[in-house]
């Protein structure tokens, strides 16, 4: 598991905090990526979130492993939640009873199979808990997004400029002479 880890960090690493781009376009390819997380466009989000940091120019590396949020671990809990956000910001009166649904899908026969008014009911409570879950699963992501951006952009340059600063500590060494090829040398008397 630790491999698993120090690959993770190295990747980390190479692609996205040592990349030409920009604290800012790391940032905003991190927002997009978790924006997108939280739709529920399962099978489709890494090739949109990829599609829309390319559209933006923002960092396209960040992307994969954000939108992996919603995984087939985590998928349930985080659309559960969503749902129920949806459903306290729609008006109940609009709102389709779960147990609607479910009693639908339980009747599915031969008979109401064939039956184009048994679909048109079915979809008509599908489309009111669909809404729900949209709406729900876009103020989640656009939420996650904003303090996305923010971490990322603050951590990003936080990491860049305490490497710039022991950079510059190791340079100022090696000019003293005190350091040579990562030896310590004594001083001169």
């Amino acid at each position: 598991m630790s491999t698993f880890w120090f690959k993770a960090r190295k990747i980390l690493a190479q692609k996205v905090l040592h990349t030409n781009d920009t604290p800012h376009a790391i940032a905003r390819g991190a927002a997009i990526a978790t924006f997108v997380a939280f739709l529920p466009l399962v099978g489709l989000q890494t090739v949109i979130a990829i599609s829309l940091a390319a559209l933006v120019r923002a960092n396209k590396a960040i992307c994969i492993p954000i939108v992996w949020i919603t995984n087939p671990l985590t998928l349930w809990p985080i659309y559960g939640a969503c749902f129920a956000l949806g459903r306290l910001i729609i008006p109940s009166s609009t709102s389709a009873d779960e147990t609607v649904v479910i009693s639908e899908l339980e009747r599915q026969q031969t008979v109401g199979f064939f039956d184009p008014g048994y679909w048109k009911g079915l979809f008509g409570h599908l489309a009111v808990i669909s809404l729900e879950l949209w709406v729900g699963c876009f103020l989640v992501g656009f939420v996650a997004a904003v303090i996305s951006y923010v971490l990322f952009h603050r951590g990003v340059t936080a990491y860049r400029e305490r490497r710039r600063q022991k950079i510059l500590r190791r340079s100022l060494l090696r000019s003293q002479g005190t350091i040579a090829g990562g030896i310590r040398q004594p001083e001169p008397d």
